[in-house]
């Protein structure tokens, strides 16, 4: 029964790969065999290639998919070749965590490359500082109370419009999902990346000004080890989401038997005109972009969306831009956020001594403009009415102490640095013009 179950399987596999090739270009079936030698290669030599394990962080864009067929394409070709072929662990990563439409296209994926039967490969989903088996159902769960806060909190400092909110914190995120895979488990062999080389350095170059403007001590390891800079980067996340807290600098190090090489393969994964037939066979419709952002493959462009309508509701009257739109659940789902705190979030008038605080009440609270003396001595710690108290820790979802804090202006300078300096930057690291969105809704409301 063994041996037949064994046949059966291989004669899947062949026909996965059979499929594969059929729906790649010319060009696309070379660059499958030029990234099979570069794999065998790094395992050193066709008889370790078993040994070998490849670690890839998944995105949703044409890019990451067109990688993953690749590799899954080498993978199939090597066991027909070689008594052995090397493992594949696929990590989605899709902060702040993948909607329906996503997972959905991701499944898909998943399934037409045969990945979720087969012991060579591990799916996992990453969330939350943790790590689960992929499922279609598993972003239903609620995010951790770290993440919600670190959500909050980072909009009510950093005064954020949409595409600062959810902008180049995330990328703190993104390295530490790479932490919590390092730190389980046997470590992979490789890290293979489609990135261009110009978005790395440029990813590289923006971790490094993070590093000087905290105090924390660079190190050439960063250069030759990927761990080592989720490590560091993973430091700068909780000081992000936990900004009143003092974190200690360290020096980076890494260990030999620790590293974690990274194998670029952008100059593999450059044909792109047989990609509607891959994706086709694939049975997934990604966009065409003018120009893919690799580095913006891993956010849910919903909560974006959903944040932006909901800023238009607020300023321009489009009542029914938010009702219909999904993003308004991912973050009930995802962190437990409702709409009234994520237009409280988005006027931020909390900060600054609660400058913005009487034309949030005028334009969303019209009922609580006779409560500002109060609500200004809540936030400044003196006596007042519990039931301002419960408005304030409802409409902010944060608690009071946490409010008192983004009222004063009194963090760490490390952590302001830091805050300053995430604001400025989309999640394509883009940089941000200026103009805070609480002086955007000050003039809507004016």
């Amino acid at each position: 029964m063994s041996n037949i179950h064994e046949q059966a399987m291989h004669y899947i596999y062949q026909q996965v790969l059979d499929r594969l090739l059929e729906h790649m270009s010319q060009a696309q079936r070379a660059c499958v065999q030029l990234l099979i030698q570069r794999l065998l290669v790094a395992a050193g030599g066709v008889e370790y290639i078993g040994d070998f394990r490849v670690l890839v962080i998944h995105g949703h864009d044409r890019c990451n998919t067109r990688l993953l067929a690749f590799l899954r394409a080498a993978q199939l070709s090597i066991a027909l070749r070689a008594p052995d072929t090397f493992r594949l662990q696929v990590v989605v990563a899709c902060q702040p965590a993948p909607g329906a439409a996503v997972l959905r296209g991701l499944e898909s994926t998943f399934n037409a490359l045969f990945l979720q039967d087969d012991p060579r490969v591990e799916l996992l989903l990453a969330g939350g500082q943790q790590l689960q088996p992929f499922s279609r159902h598993a972003a239903a769960v609620a995010g951790t109370p770290l993440g919600r806060e670190a959500l909050l909190t980072f909009g009510h400092l950093a005064a954020g419009r949409p595409e600062s909110l959810l902008g180049s914190r995330l990328y703190l995120e993104l390295a530490e999902t790479l932490r919590c895979v390092l730190s389980q488990g046997t470590l992979p062999s490789a890290l293979v990346t489609a990135i261009p080389v110009r978005q790395r350095r440029r990813y590289l170059a923006w971790s490094r000004t993070l590093m000087r403007l905290t105090g924390e001590r660079g190190s050439h390891a960063i250069h030759q080890c990927a761990a080592v800079l989720c490590e560091t980067l993973g430091r700068l996340r909780t000081l992000a989401a936990k900004p009143r807290e003092h974190a200690e600098a360290r020096v980076p190090s890494c260990q030999s038997e620790a590293t974690l090489r990274v194998i670029a393969v952008d100059d593999l994964i450059n044909d792109s005109r047989a990609d509607d037939t891959l994706f086709h066979m694939l049975g997934i419709e990604l966009p065409v972009s003018g120009c893919e952002e690799p580095l913006a493959a891993f956010f849910d462009p919903m909560y974006l969306t959903h944040l932006q309508r909901l800023r238009d509701q607020w300023q321009l009257g489009k009542c029914d831009a938010v009702r219909s739109g999904e993003g308004r659940h991912l973050f009930q789902e995802a962190f437990a956020i409702d709409d009234n705190q994520l237009t409280c979030l988005l006027y931020a008038p909390f900060a600054e001594q609660g400058r913005g605080l009487p034309a949030f009440l005028q334009r969303c609270h019209p009922a609580m403009r006779v409560a500002l003396p109060y609500l200004h001595r809540a936030l400044q710690g003196q006596p007042c009415p519990e039931a301002v108290v419960h408005w304030l820790i409802g409409t902010s979802g944060l608690s009071l102490a946490q409010l008192r804090v983004i009222y004063s202006g009194e963090l760490p300078q490390t952590a302001s640095r830091l805050m300053a300096k995430l604001t400025r930057r989309d999640v394509r690291l883009r940089l941000l013009g200026r103009l805070s969105p609480r002086a955007e809704m000050a003039q809507a409301a004016s």
